[in-house]
């Protein structure tokens, strides 16, 4: 039984243990009161004890349910209202009890107090009650008893907390001891003491080559040679094929029940020693050229491809890796690829391809007969003119980021166990290949790139100009570079605050860049300083386009440009310097305004225009 319904069980029998005690205040007040008060509270009780028993036989109640608790509490400070008499708070103050004694929601416990002490309140002061020592009494009682409640339905908050944690980590560790016991690559079964298996893992059932349902339940003598406790022994299967497994055997008693436990490790490659130290040595060269390539930072799938091929002894092999949009892998796409035409071949994500399932679950999945089943698509299997295949996927840190797939053009009904061991140790080179491209990526666009505004940095900038100053000295197209500073950047921030001056950073670098085409080049220069490339561009044009990109500047701040054109003999350094110059001679002028360099390449600056107030 869940928790959730353990826990339904218990509310449905504390509501209906309410609605019986209700019932019987309301024959109760009923004998004993006159009046109207007496029709009140025998109303007022029969309501309660019908809404808490209608609520006992609901199939869902609900933690919604718990606000029913509600119901005693306004009885209670009805009891005293109607009779007007101090000493029916006792009602109260019990019910105050029950209700921290039953509930476990927060809200409810605090709608319950201030509804029980707020109500005696409001009766003490609407009614001529006494106001010696038997108020303070009863006050003083009815707050206790509200304090009470509180630390009761803390505690048992925390208890069911504990026993919540408790019943999760008993579970947590059945669970893991489950799977552990079916991922084991070793073969385990239990026998009990009547000889009979009570459990077997997968591998235990593929090393003798049955299914569960007959080796479950079945006698495991035929699994205990007689006089063997330990060492290898052929397991003869069904099908007529042999393997070899080390045998281990463990006894033990549980509960005064004899327990056996029997360990068949598959050990059939060390029968097949020459070829295993040939494949070793082969899988060994191919690991230490993909991690050779890694450590380079080459691109390893290639070598890892074709070391799959090799290995395995297939046709073909492609590695597929996903397609990201929106944070969210929809299909994976061939980027690598040996043996087949497929390059750029997308498979999608959201059907029931074989592909997709592996994607998935992380499971491999080796089929003799592709064609036969449904989940593989035809198409696919026509590219690769694959007869037989194995889908083995690329796991880094329990993430799926990719799949090999491998192809033979031939039937092949097994692969062996260490042709898949060796896929699979590939697929771990791929994924530490594929996370070493990524973290490489990240790093390079990390040292290119400003923290703040996203955009590229001075080092990206300096990579960009000399790519583009050698564009423009072959094709002989104009080349100009642009400076702009925000006016008063330093009042802005003593004004608004250094976070709002970040902002104005960020949203500046988006209007810049809304307004700039797709070859231009921005980048954070320093500061408030942002520097543009523009290539195929002159020095009237660029003046042209800067000007309406610092009229678009938000909340109507300013910034002053300057602009020079390369001459094509000028280093960049002096390119750079003329670009400063301008710009400080449209601080000069009096800001907000965009300033070409005249042909002279050392103009004199003004001093005035060096303050820190710019």
């Amino acid at each position: 039984m869940s928790r959730t319904r353990r826990h339904d069980a218990a509310s449905r029998w504390i509501r209906g243990a309410v609605a019986l005690v209700y019932l019987m205040l309301a024959v109760t007040n009923l004998l004993a009161l006159s009046g109207p008060g007496r029709t009140v509270m025998t109303l007022l009780d029969s309501a309660t004890a019908v809404a808490m028993g209608v609520a006992a036989f609901s199939r869902r109640p609900g933690r919604r349910g718990e606000w029913l608790a509600l119901l005693p509490i306004i009885d209670s400070v009805a009891l005293v209202v109607v009779t007007g008499r101090l000493h029916y708070s006792t009602t109260l103050m019990l019910t105050l009890l029950g209700v921290g004694a039953a509930v476990t929601s927060r809200r409810v416990m605090a709608a319950a107090i201030v509804l029980g002490c707020g109500g005696f309140g409001v009766t003490v002061l609407a009614q001529s009650h006494p106001t010696g020592p038997e108020l303070a009494y009863y006050s003083v009682q009815v707050a206790f008893a509200a304090l009470i409640g509180v630390l009761l339905q803390e505690a048992l908050r925390r208890r069911q907390g504990q026993l919540r944690r408790a019943h999760e980590k008993v579970r947590m560790v059945a669970d893991r001891f489950e799977q552990l016991f079916n991922a084991s690559p070793s073969g385990v079964a239990i026998a009990d003491g009547d000889g009979r298996v009570v459990a077997a893992n997968p591998a235990f059932c593929e090393l003798v080559g049955r299914p569960e349902t007959d080796v479950v339940g079945a006698d495991v003598s035929p699994y205990l040679p007689e006089g063997v406790d330990e060492g290898e022994l052929p397991v003869v299967r069904p099908d007529g094929s042999t393997r070899w497994a080390y045998l281990t055997i463990g006894n033990s008693v549980v509960g005064g029940q004899p327990w056996t436990l029997v360990q068949l490790q598959d050990v059939t490659d060390r029968h097949l020693a020459e070829e295993k130290a040939r494949d070793s040595d082969r899988l060994l060269a191919a690991v230490a050229a993909a991690a050779r390539r890694i450590r380079t930072g080459e691109d390893a799938r290639t070598t890892i491809i074709a070391a799959v091929r090799d290995l395995a002894a297939a046709d073909n092999v492609s590695l597929l890796e996903p397609v990201i949009k929106d944070g969210t892998a929809r299909e994976v796409v061939v980027t690598d690829v040996a043996g087949a035409d497929v390059i750029g071949t997308r498979v999608p994500l959201d059907g029931t391809s074989m592909i997709a399932r592996v994607y998935r679950s992380g499971e491999p999945i080796f089929l003799a007969d592709p064609a036969s089943d449904p989940r593989v698509s035809a198409a696919l299997l026509k590219m690769v003119d694959g007869k037989s295949m194995l889908w083995q996927p690329v796991v880094a840190e329990g993430r799926v980021i990719g799949v090999l797939a491998v192809g033979w053009r031939r039937r092949v009904e097994t692969v062996s166990d260490y042709r898949t061991r060796a896929v699979g140790l590939l697929a771990d080179e791929t994924a530490l290949a594929l996370e070493h491209e990524k973290l490489l990526r990240r790093l390079e666009r990390m040292a290119f790139t400003d923290s703040l505004t996203a955009l590229p940095n001075r080092r990206a900038w300096q990579e960009a100009m000399d790519r583009m100053l050698a564009d423009a000295e072959q094709s002989g197209e104009p080349l100009t570079v642009a400076i702009a500073d925000l006016d008063h950047f330093k009042r802005y921030n003593d004004t608004y605050g250094h976070a709002a001056g970040d902002e104005l950073l960020q949203r500046t670098a988006a209007a810049f860049s809304a307004g700039l085409r797709d070859e231009d080049f921005l980048a954070r220069w320093g500061g408030e300083e942002f520097v543009f490339v523009l290539p195929s561009t002159g020095a009237e044009q660029a003046v042209t386009v800067l000007d309406r990109m610092r009229a678009a500047l938000p909340d109507a701040q300013t910034c002053s440009v300057g602009v020079a054109t390369w001459d094509s003999r000028e280093t960049l350094a002096q390119l750079l310097q003329r670009a400063d110059d301008a710009m400080y001679a449209a601080k000069a002028a009096g800001r907000d305004r965009v300033h070409a360099a005249t042909d002279e390449r050392r103009a004199v600056r003004n001093p005035a225009a060096r303050n820190p107030a710019a």
